[in-house]
């Protein structure tokens, strides 16, 4: 985008489906740190964050064109890419799942009222509004959705575990 001079032509939903992905793989790795524990090193282990990789790599490749002349009809671009990106943004929140199997059973076992109105619903949350933004045509309907992902990629960032803090103490944890 830099290089062929088409910053200021930059379409709003790209950029901000552009800074989506980039969070979604920042969370992911800082995530990425808590599943570790249970994550051994051997091709049952590594199955899910390998692919889970190739997905990331195949939403981010494909955000920007790379053919100069669809800099110039960037708005097209996005609405003929969305659907696989998101696709692979979806796969991508799966194969999480796959690699926190060993944390939501802890969590389900030691507080299960942290899993049950925490974690579900907050996984849900993100997977329903990707679904939406699936099906979503209007530019404002885009950018209100992929806002709000960023905001719900985020919350867990912003109040350090408070939320969970305040369910466990809520129950005794």
């Amino acid at each position: 985008m830099v290089r062929a001079k088409a910053l200021r032509k930059l379409e709003p939903q790209t950029a901000l489906l552009a800074l989506f992905i980039l969070v979604d793989i920042c969370s992911t790795w800082v995530d990425g740190w808590v599943s570790l524990q249970s994550i051994t090193v051997d091709f049952e282990g590594l199955w899910a964050p390998v692919l889970l990789a190739i997905c990331f790599y195949l939403a981010a490749s494909v955000v920007f064109p790379h053919d100069q002349a669809d800099h110039e009809r960037l708005a097209d671009y996005y609405r003929e890419r969305k659907r696989f990106i998101v696709l692979m943004l979806l796969a991508a929140e799966l194969l999480i799942h796959v690699t926190y199997v060993g944390v939501f059973k802890d969590r389900l076992a030691h507080q299960p009222a942290v899993f049950w109105l925490w974690t579900i619903p907050y996984n849900v949350a993100i997977e329903a509004s990707m679904i939406a933004l699936l099906f979503v045509r209007s530019r404002r309907a885009n950018v209100g959705l992929i806002v709000a992902l960023i905001l719900l990629l985020t919350i867990p960032y912003w109040v350090h575990g408070s939320i969970e803090e305040l369910i466990a103490r809520r129950y005794g944890y």
